[in-house]
């Protein structure tokens, strides 16, 4: 039996178990010569040490609960959390601009603000969820038995891997955020009377909330290795619920655009209007909580590791 996923092991490692969602492969378990086991899972491998290390010796635990630390600019799972939290304050800053036009003196200034919230948010979107494609490429490919994890030996920007969870969970995220940011960038250039008309917006954005719906349930399949179970303890676990929901509600707030009138509210009625700002708002809290609770699973994989020398 040989590993698909993970870093190269030492020799005298036994591979002992391996399994995820099928077709994919989600963790591997090894035996050391002590009788010691070792596991490695793709989502929690690459937000541990990933693509940098820590300051310090490998291992070491902070006394802080996960939930007590929010500061670790020199990490980049730290601003892959950080960005999409950003980013998803700003489609809820614009979702709840839309609702009350008159605070900005008319429709108009309203859908300057609301669009240009929209715009801002997708572009840190696409930043982060191309950190976590970085995430993935730059994971530490090596354990030794002296020094613990070691880093690639060169900085990877780029690669094709659809094979793996792993690539394939952010790249589906990358193609919906860029998809996002079509829309939202031909909208705010629309308001600002730059651009003719918004022909295929509202196709777009469905196709971007849908994207984003398919990343969050491929996020549910590797956390739960296939199993498809509550797991109220796990924090991986919310962050992937809480992404399906965020994509849901943005799903639900694109519909009113493909409304005929018969039976369903266009987007040009009110009653279609607040189904589109409503939706936007309650995708928009989602992704704000499950991109925050990024950092205290960040921190706790982190505190987690251990030397891997007995």
């Amino acid at each position: 039996m040989r590993a698909t996923i993970g870093p190269r092991v030492p020799e005298s490692w036994e591979l002992v178990g391996q399994g995820g969602p099928r077709p994919f492969t989600s963790y591997v378990e090894y035996r050391r010569p002590d009788r010691s086991t070792y596991r490695y899972e793709s989502r929690l491998g690459r937000k541990g040490y990933g693509p940098r290390r820590p300051s310090g010796p490998a291992g070491t635990r902070s006394h802080r609960s996960p939930w007590q630390r929010f500061w670790a600019p020199d990490r980049l799972a730290w601003w892959v959390a950080i960005l999409f939290v950003a980013g998803s304050l700003l489609f809820v800053l614009g979702a709840a601009a839309s609702l009350v036009p008159s605070l900005f003196g008319g429709e108009h200034a309203m859908s300057l603000v609301a669009e240009g919230c929209y715009t801002l948010g997708a572009v840190l979107y696409t930043v982060s969820v191309y950190g976590q494609l970085l995430e993935y490429l730059n994971a530490d490919d090596r354990i030794t038995t002296a020094e613990g994890s070691r880093p690639p030996e060169h900085w990877r920007w780029w690669a094709w891997d659809p094979t793996r969870l792993g690539f394939l969970v952010p790249f589906v995220f990358l193609v919906g955020a860029v998809v996002f940011n079509y829309e939202t960038i031909a909208a705010l250039l629309s308001t600002l009377g730059l651009v003719p008309g918004t022909v295929g917006l509202w196709v777009t954005c469905l196709v971007g909330s849908v994207l984003f719906l398919i990343a969050s349930v491929l996020q549910i399949a590797e956390v739960g290795h296939g199993r498809l179970r509550a797991e109220p303890r796990n924090i991986s676990w919310w962050v992937a619920v809480l992404f399906v929901i965020g994509s849901v509600g943005f799903i639900v707030g694109s519909l009113p655009g493909f409304g005929t009138g018969d039976g369903f509210p266009t987007a040009e009625q009110e009653s279609g209007a607040l189904i589109v700002k409503i939706g936007f708002l309650l995708g928009g809290v989602a992704f704000t909580a499950g991109s925050y609770l990024m950092l205290p699973e960040f921190f706790e994989e982190l505190d987690r590791r251990r030397p891997v020398t007995r």
